[in-house]
């Protein structure tokens, strides 16, 4: 997994690179001005960010903001507590406060932020299952629909795909698109 680190101060990347270290094997992308943040989060997908805000507040808010857009578990460490990072809250960025920051505090967000970033991963699998299902679903009732419009009922279109399934040791789902496939050659 790839880590993003938004720093200019060599302290802070330092710190924050032994943490991920210490939480996995990842291949960390350092950016210290705001232009190398641009480019590195337009070239590459990371699944950890941490932004030291070192200057400009504003600046440093918006990356965590995209980021957080993408999904990405962001840590911000913002240079003054005030009450401008209710947004940064609200859109999932873990934010710690007060100066100076502890590496246990640290610890702590890139642990949550971690935590979000490898369930937000696990829902895309389940997504990207679940859209497999669904799809092989249509195919076979597509396949079902053709062989009812034959004289079948639905039981015996279902148990005639499984049975040529079964004897020709292929799936349901390969045998419902041959159907497919046979009925549209005609």
């Amino acid at each position: 997994m790839n880590a993003f680190i938004f720093s200019s101060s060599d302290k802070v990347y330092s710190a924050a690179a032994e943490l991920l270290k210490l939480c996995g094997n990842f291949r960390t992308a350092r950016a210290e001005t705001l232009t190398q943040a641009k480019i590195l989060i337009g070239q590459r997908a990371f699944g950890i960010a941490v932004i030291n805000a070192d200057s400009s507040e504003a600046d440093y808010r918006d990356i965590a903001l995209r980021l957080a857009e993408n999904c990405v578990g962001t840590v911000f460490i913002p240079k003054n507590s005030d009450d401008g990072l209710a947004e940064l809250y609200d859109s999932g960025v873990f934010v710690v406060t007060g100066r100076p920051v502890t590496k246990a505090g640290l610890y702590t967000a890139i642990r949550a932020a971690l935590g979000v970033s490898y369930r937000y991963e696990k829902l895309l699998e389940e997504n990207a299952r679940l859209k497999a299902r669904i799809e092989a679903l249509k195919i076979t009732c597509r396949a079902k629909c053709i062989l009812v419009q034959s004289g079948m009922t639905e039981d015996e279109a279902h148990r005639e795909i499984e049975r040529i399934a079964m004897t020709t040791r292929r799936t349901a789902l390969d045998v419902a698109r041959q159907i497919i496939d046979s009925e549209g050659s005609k």
